[in-house]
């Protein structure tokens, strides 16, 4: 209780103003972001799309409260604006203490704006969220925090690169590369994998600690084939992915330790050579795949101290090994041939 009583004591709660805490520009001078926090800092940062404005300006705007009177002497905000990027710059103390001073940001991008440049966020102990954004797509989407969550209703762009720790990542994201990453905090995601406007091939990245990875796949709207990799260590992954036709081939990788793996295929539209590669240890695999006819393929299911359930489309033709300590196997397709643990 006392512990209690003095946490909420000095939480801060006293709001103040500074310069620049408010910094509107013009969309189409100024496509590019950065909103940096430095210094003994917490707190949230919003993304909208607004809606109701149809002007050509948006705005970063911060609120912010601290603990003590004097506190505010050490809270400032810098902008520069130059090269068409916004620079916002919230600064902090830099002593060591603990943390007095909390942010509220608000990016606001006007609806009249429908494509913007790069977003860069920089900001340790501060969430990242955001509302449905289907009419706003960036080129490319920066997120680096650190003991906070990350939560996006919906966000569009050619690339999306979000990074946090000790904390969750959820969402919707469609763009052409993609990457999640975390530790000690579950990944849920629904991604919609575009083709990217570099010309490479597609990828996704998802990688934690100690939580769990629930990813729905969309992977029809791109030609290039996919590359994609799913990890965590404790904790179980969770996969449906549906493939299109495709010119190239694609990778889908899901890999855990003591934890299980639920995986689920629909590559029956595709022409493409594909590899499929699950791998647990302590651990059971489901692994259901359709594929067509005469496809190349080659598939690889790992597990230690857990069974491994395969489930083959009756039309597969190809490679399929499993490999398995202490634990059943079970095939379900047909016209199967089996040599010991694989299955060809």
């Amino acid at each position: 209780m006392f512990a209690s009583l003095v946490g909420l004591i000095h939480q801060p709660s006293i709001a103040i103003r500074v310069a620049k805490d408010d910094s509107t520009f013009d969309t189409r001078e100024y496509p590019n972001l950065i909103f940096l926090a430095t210094g003994k800092v917490q707190g949230k940062i919003r993304l909208i799309h607004n809606k109701a404005d149809d002007s050509k300006l948006g705005m970063i705007s911060t609120r912010i409260w601290v603990t003590k009177e004097n506190d505010r002497d050490e809270v400032a905000v810098q902008t520069s604006f130059e090269n068409r990027t916004l620079t916002f710059t919230l600064e902090g103390p830099t002593r060591f203490s603990s943390f007095n001073i909390y942010h509220e940001t608000t990016i606001q991008i006007p609806s009249s704006c429908g494509y913007m440049g790069q977003l860069r966020i920089d900001a340790p102990n501060s969430s990242f969220s955001g509302e449905a954004q289907d009419d706003l797509r960036w080129d490319c989407v920066q997120a680096k925090l650190s003991g906070s969550a990350i939560a996006l209703q919906s966000l569009h762009a050619d690339s999306i690169i979000l990074r946090t720790s000790n904390s969750g990542i959820s969402g919707a994201f469609d763009a052409g590369h993609i990457s999640l990453i975390t530790t000690n905090g579950s990944i849920a995601a629904k991604l919609i994998v575009q083709e990217p406007t570099d010309g490479r091939q597609s990828t996704v990245m998802s990688e934690t600690s100690n939580a769990s990875i629930s990813l729905h796949v969309d992977a029809t709207p791109t030609t290039n084939g996919l590359w994609m990799e799913t990890t965590t260590k404790n904790g179980k992954v969770a996969i449906g992915a549906l493939l299109g036709p495709s010119t190239a081939g694609s990778y889908i990788g899901s890999i855990t330790e003591n934890g299980k793996i639920d995986f689920n295929l629909d590559a029956s539209q595709t022409g493409q050579p594909l590899d499929v590669y699950n791998k647990t240890s302590n651990g059971s695999v489901i692994s259901s795949i359709m594929a067509p006819h005469q496809q190349p393929f080659k598939g690889h299911v790992q597990s230690t101290n857990g069974s491994v359930t395969v489930n083959l489309s009756e039309e597969f033709q190809g490679r399929f090994m499993l490999d398995t300590t202490n634990g059943s196997t079970s095939v379900e397709g047909s016209a199967l041939q089996f040599d010991q643990d694989q299955v060809c």
